[in-house]
């Protein structure tokens, strides 16, 4: 793949994606980040890729790598893009010091995968990235994920659903928004702008949030949308 410029104006804050920002990602918390989240979270991308050995996936906004190596063992390739290049030196160092020859990380605009050819994966993954772009972004990236998938290719996307009440509060209270999820959408939102991309919706599916006790509720009312933690999609190119 050729080398790609970056462009500064990936995100209105991209000021905020520094080595830092990496460094601190995935830190466990007994409510916030607990083992019950991550579980979850590892079940649902593989219900929204449904990997196999021969696929080639791409993932777009791969940042440190995390969700890229979870599924190198899986897949036959897995390239991770990201516009930011800290992520991408972050990433290809993680990929060096576990001695993956399988995964390859690039510095890449979502809304430009000129360097792939058309039908070049079988899946693509939008995972914990939705939420950090705005529908300029979102819309010509959806476009460009149906153009590099083979006919019958999956789209998986897993982002937090803006109706869920956790998302609520946060939106509510001063001081508890999260500055690099700056376009949180309802699961609504994100399956109309899936289909108006050319997409046909296969599976949608919903986690329950991972905090004690109040994780219970969600899952004991999976059915409202104020219990809907994580949307998670999978649609598919028409062919």
């Amino acid at each position: 793949m050729p080398p790609m410029p970056p462009r500064p104006d990936f995100a209105p804050n991209a000021e905020v994606y520094d080595e830092a920002y990496y460094a601190a990602m995935y830190r466990p918390h007994w409510l916030l980040r607990n083992a019950r989240k991550y579980r979850e979270r590892d079940a649902a991308l593989l219900a929204a890729v449904r990997p196999h050995a021969r696929m080639r996936l791409l993932e777009v906004g791969s940042a440190r790598g995390d969700t890229a190596f979870f599924f190198a063992s899986r897949v036959a390739e897995v390239v991770g893009i990201d516009a930011a290049g800290t992520a991408v030196a972050v990433a290809r160092a993680a990929a060096a010091a576990r001695g993956l020859t399988n995964v390859l990380f690039e510095t890449a605009d979502a809304r430009d995968l000129a360097p792939f050819g058309n039908g070049s994966f079988d899946a693509v993954l939008l995972a914990d990235f939705v939420e950090h772009v705005t529908d300029e972004i979102l819309r010509p990236c959806l476009a460009e994920a149906l153009r590099v998938l083979s006919p019958g290719g999956a789209l998986g996307i897993y982002t937090p659903n803006r109706d869920h009440w956790a998302e609520r509060i946060k939106a509510g209270v001063p001081g508890l928004q999260q500055a690099d999820h700056i376009a949180v959408r309802s699961s609504a939102e994100v399956v109309r702008l899936v289909a108006e991309s050319g997409f046909l919706l296969d599976e949608l599916s919903f986690t329950a949030s991972p905090y004690p006790l109040l994780g219970g509720l969600d899952r004991l009312f999976p059915r409202t949308g104020l219990c809907r933690f994580r949307t998670v999609l999978r649609a598919l190119a028409p062919g």
